[in-house]
C-alpha cells in the first residue's frame, strides 16, 4: 500500500511540472515556479489533513453542545 501512495505522489508531482512547462511558456518562468510550489503546497497541504482526519475514525467528532455538556 505505502508503494502504492509513493508512485501516485510521483505522479501527482509529475503532472504539476508538466502543468508547470505549460504555465512557462504561456507566461514565463517566474510564473512557472510560482505554479509549481502554490499546487505542491497544496497538495501537501491537502494530503496532511486527510493523514489527520482518516487518523483515528473510532473517535466520534462532537459539537459545540457536546463539548460544553461533557466538560461541564
Amino acid at each position: 500500500m505505502e508503494k502504492m501512495k509513493t508512485i501516485f505522489y510521483k505522479f501527482t508531482f509529475r503532472l504539476f511540472l508538466a502543468g508547470g512547462i505549460i504555465v512557462g511558456i504561456v507566461k514565463g518562468q517566474d510564473a512557472r515556479q510560482k505554479w509549481v510550489s502554490k499546487k505542491k503546497i497544496k497538495y501537501e497541504a491537502r494530503k496532511a489533513h486527510q493523514k489527520d482526519v482518516g487518523a483515528d475514525r473510532s473517535l466520534v467528532a462532537l459539537d459545540e453542545i457536546e463539548m460544553s455538556t461533557y466538560h461541564s
